[in-house]
């Protein structure tokens, strides 16, 4: 790939790490805008992805792939000069969010929280956003008032010794197909522990709607899969992404990308080496201690889990594996392709929600992420939902949105809990 000269005196600008606003006690994003590219040609999603990988002052929110737009989260010394680069590979930008930091307070949570309702065991609503804390509390609760046939597992402490517990629902009992959900390994897509505690909510409350859920499948599920990063998400930075681990970098730049981190084609595709990168995937393939904890309980589940899945956001996607690279697709892709494509059209019939069903490395290739790892282990059915919105909001979806997107997804859960039930049967 040849950059013209322009585009590499304007790349070097970007060089310098960004440090000045990450030494204030709080980050703040004044200034900042989100800026939406056009539809993007190879060439110019080619100078992105490059841009991404050697560059930390740009925030990619949506990735650099071919054919469709990127969202970029700019700082204000940058904003010209971002426009004047994506101008010279003829793309055109929009403005996605005017003012990053208006949109952070406007939808900060906890203002006029709702009173916990007479006999509530659990501070857990779905009227706003809550903190690890919380989303412990409310797993623990679920597990108290079922303890005939279900558990909390701690699987072990954060990097900051924060605990990390999985509900573990066993009323089918021992020889049953086993699920396992995963949510928030990327600290700052809240919208995911928020939209999969809503739906094991519904699972376990409800029971008497769908008592073959639970007499039939063992669920585990874990709320929490980066919980230094989402509490630092709470108490600093509301757009961080990463672990909060100690990587030794010469400039204090923390963390690892959790769902870069995964020993499976570890560092192929799709990473930095780069400490300070938002998609460093660590020194070596299970560096983190949070996905050494995921890994070694999920290896103690017997059978295999039949399905795994992984909430993230934003994009509204429903992607199947191997994301690692184009083409790589497991043995059984055309039913999980299809199962992909029933729960989108499940999904859509709530609220008209368009979610589209793709393989992940067709977005973009990225190896070293976690349903890669569950699919290589031998899970039957492995999808990762990206949640709402597609770029209005972004990360920082505001609260009203997620009851609505609880609604949807508990619709194209159906349809993958069926299909479930229907493959155990055979």
């Amino acid at each position: 790939r040849h950059l013209s000269t322009r585009s590499v005196s304007i790349m070097k600008l970007f060089l310098l790490p960004l440090l000045a606003l990450q030494c204030q006690a709080k980050t703040s994003y004044e200034g900042y805008q989100v800026l939406r590219t056009s539809a993007l040609t190879a060439e110019a999603s080619a100078m992105l992805r490059e841009l991404q990988m050697t560059t930390n002052n740009l925030d990619f929110w949506g990735e650099a792939a071919t054919g469709r737009t990127a969202d970029i989260n700019t700082p204000p010394e940058l904003l010209e000069s971002v426009k004047e680069m994506l101008a010279s590979k003829g793309v055109k930008v929009t403005t996605m969010v005017e003012d990053v930091e208006k949109l952070i307070q406007d939808t900060k949570p906890g203002q006029n929280p709702a009173p916990r309702a007479e006999g509530q065991r659990y501070a857990m609503d779905w009227a706003d956003y809550h903190d690890h804390d919380t989303l412990n509390e409310f797993i623990a609760s679920l597990a108290d008032t079922n303890s005939d046939f279900a558990s909390i597992i701690n699987i072990g402490k954060s990097y900051e010794g924060r605990d990390m517990n999985v509900l573990a629902i066993t009323k089918a009992g021992p020889g049953a197909p086993n699920v396992f959900l995963e949510a928030g390994i990327h600290a700052r897509e809240w919208i995911s522990p928020a939209v999969a505690t809503y739906i094991v909510r519904a699972l376990v409350e409800d029971y008497a709607d769908h008592p073959d859920y639970l007499d039939k499948i063992n669920w585990y599920f874990l709320p929490s899969a980066n919980p230094d990063g989402y509490a630092y998400t709470w108490s600093d930075d509301r757009l961080w992404r990463k672990t909060r681990s100690d990587t030794g970098s010469a400039a204090g730049c923390k963390g690892v990308d959790p769902n870069r981190n995964w020993g499976f084609h570890f560092g192929e595709t799709g990473v930095s080496f780069d400490k300070c990168s938002e998609v460093y995937c660590g020194e070596e393939a299970f560096s983190e201690v949070e996905m050494q904890n995921i890994r070694d309980f999920v290896q103690t589940l017997e059978p295999v889990p039949v399905l795994g899945w992984c909430f993230h956001s934003y994009s509204q996607l429903w992607l199947w594996p191997y994301g690692y690279d184009y083409g790589a697709y497991p043995e059984n892709y055309k039913e999980i392709e299809q199962l992909a494509i029933d729960a989108s059209d499940a999904l859509y019939q709530v609220h008209g929600t368009v979610f589209d069903p793709i393989n992940s490395a067709d977005l973009y290739p990225a190896a070293g992420a976690s349903d890669d790892w569950y699919k290589s282990i031998g899970m039957r059915f492995v999808f990762t939902t990206e949640l709402r919105d597609t770029g209005r909001y972004g990360f920082v979806l505001p609260k009203d949105q997620i009851i609505p997107s609880g609604e949807e997804m508990w619709a194209g859960f159906k349809t993958v809990v069926d299909k479930v039930l229907e493959v155990s049967a055979e």
